[in-house]
């Protein structure tokens, strides 16, 4: 290991055990893990009572001699639904109180810029910083998705299999990523505002306004979801008469399209949903087709952390320096 990595290491090593120290985040923590744990308990009430019905259809079937069974539409994973919009909401928050906490505490402590004295660059700043942070969040994203899978099994009497786990492990990653992202948004708010509780509320702006307004106003301005159930789907339109009727309202649905692309979370939203069986209609798709279809969905995860790590880098090559005479 030469010596930048292990400066990097040694930073992230430091981040983490500061945070995993933080009253603030255990708190958050406590908080996400008991709603989780609230909502894929409720939903594994009813679903237990669903898998009880197939399996005496299934015992009935058979005893009656019959060869081909229809497989189970029941999912599981379909239970994390909770999970995956807890983490979406609650664990941007925590994310962002990660990132405020990280440059709060080392301006209180001076370490940045006593840190920025030494020979370490703004890009080890960073790094380790952020592997630090990334450590924390999957974290806590394992013991969120771990204590869904055992109370979907324990309780909703279904337990995933081995494909569905991979599909799990992809929507746990993008769950990271996206809160990296928001990891990012409160390190940089915090990092360039002169005051830290102002870089605070500035973040957390950012979050109301990417993950809760602008994901909703897609929705109210979205004609299907004017009526329960979809509007086009009362008309009895099929894909193509939807398509037919959007045609005549292009600039429209093109502005709905462009406010809705603009969240971050909807992206996360959408790629977790599918690979998660929340949405019928990805259910019966293998996992190829699953990577193809949300190909756009998975770009965009690519893309807005690469934009929040140069904007982190940005801000941490920003921070002030000690002189060397002022360490003597």
């Amino acid at each position: 290991m030469n010596d930048s990595a292990r400066r990097i290491l040694t930073l992230a090593k430091h981040e983490y055990r500061a945070a995993v120290r933080s009253r603030i985040l255990s708190v958050l923590l406590g908080i996400l893990v008991s709603v989780t744990a609230v909502s894929v308990f409720i939903a594994s009430v009813d679903y237990r009572s669903q898998v009880a019905d197939y399996r005496a259809y299934v015992a009935s079937a058979q005893a009656g001699g019959v060869q081909r069974i229809a497989p189970s539409p029941l999912r599981p994973l379909s239970l994390l639904r909770g999970a995956t919009e807890y983490l979406e909401i609650i664990g941007a928050v925590i994310a962002i109180t990660l990132g405020y906490l990280t440059i709060a505490r080392e301006r209180t402590n001076r370490t940045l810029t006593l840190l920025r004295s030494r020979p370490v660059t703004a890009g080890e700043l960073a790094g380790g910083s952020l592997l630090g942070a990334v450590g924390i969040i999957s974290t806590l994203v394992v013991v969120t998705g771990t204590a869904g899978v055992l109370l979907a099994g324990l309780v909703g009497n279904d337990w995933i299999n081995a494909a569905q786990a991979v599909r799990l492990g992809l929507a746990a990653v993008s769950a990271v990523i996206y809160m990296m992202v928001f990891y990012c948004v409160g390190a940089v708010a915090t990092a360039r505002s002169k005051v830290a509780a102002s870089g605070l509320m500035i973040a957390l702006g950012i979050w109301l306004l990417v993950v809760l307004i602008i994901p909703q106003l897609g929705d109210t301005l979205d004609a299907d979801n004017q009526i329960p159930g979809g509007l086009f789907k009362a008309l009895g339109l099929n894909r193509e008469g939807e398509t037919q009727i959007l045609s005549h309202f292009h600039t429209y649905e093109t502005t709905r399209v462009g406010i809705e692309e603009a969240s971050f979370a909807k992206h996360y939203e959408r790629f977790s949903f599918a690979m998660t069986d929340v949405l019928d209609k990805y259910r019966e798709y293998s996992l190829s087709q699953l990577l193809h279809e949300k190909w756009h969905d998975i770009a965009w995860l690519v893309v807005y952390p690469l934009l929040a790590l140069a904007a982190l880098w940005q801000s941490f090559r920003h921070q002030p320096t000690i002189p060397t005479g002022d360490l003597q």
